[in-house]
């Protein structure tokens, strides 16, 4: 991934320089949130010499600790196995024990379950410490950096969010500086850094893992698809399923743009790289602003070329094989972002304001991945039947779709996008609307069928968020996030495909 900031003037340079070692300084923290006990282990192989040394060096920093992120959390230093929780919480606690102490000790759980704190124990309780706390050695100088570079720039709207930014890292306290991110325009330089993601915590899906990216936005490309971010009340009142879960509300906005990274630092610089992205998370900014949806383009391009149709031409029929195209995957990813925006954001008929989040717990982050599928593949043929995309578009986008299951599959049977796949896999085969030839080994969409089976399956994902059903959900998962013989058979056929892209920052400056 090069980037030549020569040609940049040198106030631009120094600001992209300012935010690029904020983020290294917030990767650091994030490898404290993730696995803490990975720091040393990374420390003390960089101190050695030798072939096998520095293959697990490249591994602890491609996983952010010594687990194999799509392996199942493998530990390939040595036997101990991944705390569930990350570094979040106290690697012997469970989740048992946890809901058992919120419920005797309720005027704590507000700090408890916050996504900005870690929990420790403390004198046989449990206690919530801020993130700016606990990793105060990095978002200090980081928000320091922040602020030099607000004073480095000359878009007004860019320099409110980095100020606001800096503040936020301090106190943990993100909603003004998220709402400011949304406002930001005519900006040619953007910025992730910001707990964002659940993905890390596997205990109870609560705790946010910081996440950075410095950002240089194709004005061009974007223009091309943020269109569709203009159709998202049309797309809300398109859900399949009932109105009275429905968000109408036309203020609600989610303009999308194509940028090339220069830098990406915490959870989406280790294990799976994200190639998109829909932010912020924070529900009430989803619920009174909107969001805004980010494209990686150069992460896009080298994962169709480098991983999609390497697996169409191993996995999918000879027949359909012409329908997986850069333009379906890009496509179907624009709907994917955009149907994060959409469906229920809090649980239905509890009379308190309980988030889907909070509901779910550790179910959460694959439900929602799962749906934005589904509803993303569902919205689509919206716009086929507005005419706004040829009819010819339908079997791109579901082949084009079948491919990258199959890439998402193989990152193991617990990452979360991993694990959705896996169930819309095997919920469309049940359903008829995918095959599996026994003679050719390869896959293919039944078309016909393919539609009515993806709005079944959202209905169903977007039903279990409406109404925060934890126990559906987990019959759900148990029904479908089955590896079957004839996937493992096929995943087997692409050892020589690789998993995912490990992406090599190379930046010339002044």
């Amino acid at each position: 991934m090069k980037f030549d900031a020569r040609g940049l003037s040198q106030q631009t340079n120094e600001m992209l320089k300012a935010l690029t070692e904020a983020g290294q300084l917030l990767h650091e923290a994030y490898l404290y949130q993730y696995a803490p006990e990975g720091i040393a282990i990374r420390d003390s192989l960089g101190r050695q010499d030798g072939d096998l040394s520095n293959k697990l060096l490249r591994l602890v920093e491609r996983n952010g600790g010594p687990y194999d992120k799509m392996d199942d959390f493998t530990n390939f230093v040595n036997n101990n196995p991944k705390p569930p929780g990350s570094g979040f919480y106290p690697a012997d606690l469970t989740k048992e024990e946890f809901e058992g102490y919120l419920a005797r000790y309720m005027h704590r759980s507000k700090a408890l379950m916050s996504p900005y704190t870690v929990v420790r124990r403390d004198n046989g309780g449990l206690k919530a410490i801020p993130f700016h706390e606990e990793y105060a050695r990095y978002v200090v100088p980081a928000a320091e950096l922040l602020k030099k570079a607000s004073r480095l720039t000359d878009n007004v709207s860019f320099k409110k969010f980095l100020e606001l930014r800096a503040e936020a890292l301090l106190t943990d306290d993100y909603t003004e500086s998220h709402l400011a991110w949304l406002e930001v325009v005519d900006s040619d330089i953007d910025l992730l850094m910001a707990p964002d993601e659940v993905y890390d915590d596997g205990l109870m899906g609560l705790k946010a893992s910081y996440e950075v990216s410095v950002m240089l936005k194709d004005s061009a490309a974007s223009a091309k698809v943020d269109f569709f971010g203009s159709y998202l009340n049309e797309l809300e009142m398109n859900l399949p399923i009932d109105e009275k879960y429905k968000r109408p509300s036309a203020i609600l906005k989610s303009p999308m743009y194509v940028v090339n990274d220069i830098f990406r630092g915490g959870d989406i610089a280790t294990g799976y790289q994200a190639v998109a992205t829909t932010l912020p998370n924070d529900p009430i900014v989803r619920n009174t602003k909107g969001t805004k949806i980010i494209f990686w383009k150069n992460m896009m391009v080298a994962r169709v070329e480098k991983i999609i149709l390497p697996i169409a031409y191993e996995l999918i029929s000879s027949d359909q094989i012409g329908f997986v195209t850069t333009q379906g995957v890009f496509s179907n990813t624009i709907m994917h972002e955009l149907c994060h925006s959409v469906g229920p954001i809090y649980v239905h008929g509890t009379g308190e304001t309980i988030s889907v989040n909070e509901a779910l717990k550790e179910h959460y982050t694959t439900i929602e991945e799962a749906k934005a599928d589904a509803a993303g593949l569902h919205s689509m043929r919206y716009f086929i039947r507005k005419g706004i995309l040829g009819k010819e578009m339908e079997q791109i986008h579901a082949v084009s779709a079948l491919a990258s299951i199959f890439r998402t599959i193989r990152f193991s049977t617990t990452e979360a996008h991993a694990k959705a796949s896996l169930c819309a896999l095997n919920y469309l085969r049940n359903a008829n609307a995918i095959r599996f030839d026994q003679n050719t080994k390869r896959w293919s969409v039944i078309f016909d069928r393919f539609g009515p089976a993806v709005a079944d399956l959202a209905g169903e994902l977007l039903l279990l968020e409406a109404t925060g059903d934890f126990e559906g959900t987990e019959k759900f998962l148990n029904r479908w996030s089955v590896m079957s013989v004839d996937v493992e058979q096929s995943l087997r056929r692409l050892n020589h495909v690789p998993v995912d892209i490990e992406p090599v920052y190379d930046v010339k400056w002044k």
